[in-house]
């Protein structure tokens, strides 16, 4: 499942109740077996769009209230929100690359090299390209995730606040005043905590290499 951010689909994710830009029945698809890197990669890549646009469309559309239907035109307002939706999709891809390949190595006994890692989170980037990642957007992910890697260890990852950065891109990033955003860090926090949670209990259960 691609992130293809368009105004007119970022139009749609806004007026959708629940999942959004994603169709109701995707998850119905979600307990299929992982037992190849393409596999996984497709996994990383629809769970991070997923939990990354849910997150940010929903406390958008509940901080903005009555408001909600006008910012539908306002065409500022969805320039912004699709660049918070590519800058928190892109953390979110690091998040879950990261997270997966620690529970895989812990899992099957396996040792990724850091260049496997940045190969997998490049390959995910190079296909978003087309969809509407910036080129200047794309360079600076790719130097940022080869820098956090020089400063984790793998093999513990998954065990120590895995998703912290991709939920705080989340609150950084959502398009609202910030004096409004202020008083909702926690509830922010919170809403990608319980999304990235049910990932961290069911991605083990899906693995079979």
């Amino acid at each position: 499942m691609k992130i293809k951010i368009k105004i007119e689909e970022i139009k749609k994710g806004l007026e959708a109740t629940k999942e959004y830009v994603f169709h109701p029945i995707a998850s119905l698809f979600h307990s299929k077996k992982i037992s190849n890197n393409k596999e996984l990669t497709e996994y990383v890549r629809k769970e991070s769009a997923k939990v990354t646009q849910q997150t940010l469309y929903e406390y958008v559309r509940n901080r903005m209230g009555t408001l909600y239907v006008k910012m539908h035109d306002d065409q500022k307002f969805i320039e912004s929100l699709n660049i918070a939706t590519w800058n928190i999709y892109t953390i979110a891809l690091q998040d879950l690359t990261l997270f997966s390949h620690s529970v895989i190595e812990n899992s099957y006994n396996k040792d990724f090299s850091n260049l496997e890692l940045e190969n997998f989170y490049k390959t995910i980037l190079n296909s978003e390209i087309e969809n509407g990642l910036k080129q200047e957007l794309f360079d600076e992910k790719i130097k940022e995730f080869h820098l956090r890697l020089q400063s984790i260890d793998l093999r513990s990852f998954f065990q120590n606040k895995p998703f912290k950065e991709s939920s705080l891109a989340l609150y950084y990033w959502a398009p609202i005043a910030d004096e409004l955003k202020k008083d909702d860090r926690n509830i922010v926090l919170n809403s990608i905590h319980l999304k990235w949670k049910n990932i961290e209990k069911e991605f083990p259960k899906l693995l079979n290499f």
